[in-house]
């Protein structure tokens, strides 16, 4: 099996980045993720800080690397590329850390009521170690899955229709990511592992930060017509996204997204497609933190199967 290390990295996201692995559709194969750079070693404890040292991304470039740039044999604007993770494995040390400002700190709590602050843990047996008495569970997720953009470059805090920085929690094992594809090759990105994440990602800097193995298989498919944003499907959910500032910019797209899905693909008329929406419709922000914020909207399939699409 083919594996892309978490060398050489980019620190942003364009369609002039030398390729540096080929992968056909259809194909298995893995890649390393770069934990981002976090706080400085002497705040993790002792007996952590020489594996974060190990670990953490010894570039002070940017945040969210991308572990190389994927040829996909066969991609060409105008396809759809279909990236399914088969499996996230996260490495056994991670961070979260606050800064001490970001969009979502309410105003008049001030900075200096939290301050800049980090966290360094061991990441062991499915759990986030917190302190010596409570641990919670891991939900390892990709924060960064997009194609190159065609004609720009953005650094990897950015997403948007080419994919890129989502940061929400539903790229995950088991889940497929679709994106329309802009440049020849794709040009895959994949980056930001998490070994958690809560909604808003309120620290800006995670999140439990961490690098690990992506096993993931790549599929090429008609892109279809009226498809602009990426959308991502697992067993349960059909799901769209979108990303802009203000944060209801991105509701309001997200949902526009999925109508034309519903129309589209499961035969509903516009106005039927926004009344049933106000009664299944799942929506939040997953990211505040961004260049700009993230949404995902939600449908259970369970409620599309008497369309017979």
């Amino acid at each position: 099996m083919q594996r892309q290390p978490k060398s050489p990295l980019y620190f942003e996201t364009g369609p002039d980045n030398e390729p540096t692995m080929t992968v056909s559709p259809g194909e298995v194969f893995e890649v390393e993720t770069q934990m981002n750079r976090g706080p400085d070693p002497s705040e993790a404890p002792d007996e952590l800080r020489e594996e974060f040292l190990e670990l953490r991304n010894p570039s002070s470039r940017g945040g969210n690397p991308s572990s190389g740039a994927i040829w996909i044999e066969g991609a060409k604007p105008g396809d759809m590329l279909v990236v399914h993770i088969e499996n996230i494995e996260p490495h056994g040390i991670g961070y979260t850390q606050y800064r001490g400002s970001t969009g979502a700190m309410p105003g008049w709590l001030g900075p200096s009521n939290v301050g800049p602050t980090a966290k360094v843990v061991r990441i062991r047996d499915g759990e986030i170690i917190w302190n010596d008495r409570f641990s919670i569970p891991i939900a390892p997720m990709l924060g960064c899955v997009g194609v190159a953009p065609f004609r720009e470059r953005h650094h990897n805090g950015w997403a948007g229709v080419w994919g890129g920085n989502f940061d929400i929690q539903e790229v995950t094992t088991g889940a497929s990511v679709l994106i329309p594809i802009q440049v020849e090759g794709a040009l895959l990105h994949i980056g930001d592992m998490h070994a958690r994440q809560g909604d808003g990602e309120i620290c800006g800097g995670g999140g439990i930060e961490t690098g690990g193995i992506a096993t993931l298989r790549v599929e090429l498919r008609d892109l279809p017509e009226r498809m602009t944003w990426p959308r991502i499907e697992n067993a349960e959910y059909i799901m769209t996204t979108a990303q802009a500032k203000p944060a209801e910019e991105a509701f309001r797209t997200a949902l526009a997204e999925m109508i034309i899905w519903l129309e589209d693909e499961y035969r509903f008329e516009r106005k039927e497609a926004y009344m049933f929406l106000a009664q299944v419709l799942e929506a939040r922000v997953t990211q505040f933190v961004n260049p700009t914020y993230s949404y995902v909207a939600k449908v259970q399939k369970k409620y599309l199967e008497w369309t017979g699409s």
